[in-house]
């Protein structure tokens, strides 16, 4: 986001990081993280730069990253030796947030959530496209930044996420001039959860099949204000719900990337559906269901069931064959993804 008023000076521009460790697909990750040679996410925790972050707006960012819609920003400890610059970008403490970064020096931020739809959004090239079919695990950590040094974030919010797209959307302008990067109310993968920590790091991950061979991957909200829900959690003139990331993993290995719990325990609740692959019909078991919804590769609306129950069946006669994503929503408001194919 872009401050009313910025303090100016000189601006030093810095040498990136060596990138050897990095072109080999072995970025430094935490401790608890292997060697990430099967991570697809390029530059995975924004250590690598060209120039040291010096004005917000993402003007200044990491390798590999660009804007895909408004104007996030790139946080990094590099920025709090430019001349003695307040460049609100430093780590820990900058414009948005006193947080240090998870892994490494650096971190990018954004508004998830301001009225009108306004998301900022950070997306990347994958190291190589998904491939049709298959069974990806995909995670990344998030913080919301509060206690900042010149904005004032006014509300938590959920759907922070990860989208995959075969095109690219690189944002150009800071006047709010689009084509912005339209809503999906989809992504592969998501928090349904408000997130309020603002100490420690939320793990969000999940697991999908891959119904398109996506090339890149983008950071942010992708559901809109009325489907998106939020927390008031403090007053002051921003209107934003604002978050910061770090560690981004994409990839088609078990254990690569870290997950919240193991695949069959990683949701709250359980649910059987069944026959996948199917063709006709699709069969869904499990307790608190309200609501059904199956959705493509591009979250358009394919059907929808409401009404509360234990089993549903679904008529698929009218779905093309291929890969489809079924959201179930339960009692509690709360939702889960569930990825099949349809084959003929």
């Amino acid at each position: 986001m872009l401050p009313q008023t910025v303090n100016g000076g000189w601006l030093r521009p810095l040498l990136h990081r060596t990138l050897g460790t990095l072109l080999l697909g072995c970025p430094l990750f935490i401790a608890s993280l292997p060697c990430e040679a099967q991570n697809l996410v390029p530059n995975p925790s924004f250590e690598d730069y060209v120039t040291c972050p010096n004005s917000p707006g993402f003007n200044s960012k990491p390798l590999f990253w660009d804007r895909w819609d408004q104007s996030p920003e790139y946080f990094n400890s590099c920025a709090g030796t430019l001349g003695g610059v307040d460049t609100l970008l430093d780590v820990p403490w900058n414009g948005f947030t006193w947080q240090y970064a998870l892994d490494g020096e650096g971190y990018v931020g954004g508004a998830t959530y301001q009225t009108g739809d306004f998301h900022e959004q950070i997306g990347a090239q994958l190291l190589q496209p998904l491939v049709v079919g298959q069974t990806y695990y995909a995670s990344f950590y998030t913080n919301l930044a509060m206690h900042g040094n010149y904005w004032v974030t006014k509300w938590a919010s959920n759907n922070m996420g990860l989208l995959f797209t075969m095109d690219e959307h690189i944002w150009t302008t800071n006047t709010g001039v689009g084509p912005e990067f339209a809503i999906r109310n989809y992504a592969q993968v998501y928090s349904p959860d408000v997130i309020t920590d603002t100490t420690g790091w939320t793990l969000v991950s999940g697991i999908f099949v891959a119904d398109s061979a996506y090339q890149y991957v983008v950071i942010g909200n992708f559901f809109a204000d009325s489907a998106t829900d939020t927390v008031h959690v403090e007053d002051g003139v921003s209107l934003a719900a604002y978050y910061v990331y770090d560690l981004i993993c994409v990839s088609a290995t078990p254990g690569q990337c870290p997950m919240t719990t193991g695949l069959d325990e990683r949701k709250k609740y359980r649910v059987l559906v069944y026959p996948n692959p199917a063709s006709s019909f699709l069969n869904v078991q499990g307790a608190g269901i309200r609501s059904l919804a199956v959705r493509d590769g591009a979250g358009r609306m394919c059907l929808e069931q409401r009404g509360a129950g234990r089993e549903f069946t679904l008529n698929l006669a009218q779905l093309e064959q291929g890969s489809f994503f079924l959201e179930v929503q339960y009692d509690d408001g709360s939702r889960t993804i569930e990825p099949f194919v349809v084959m003929r």
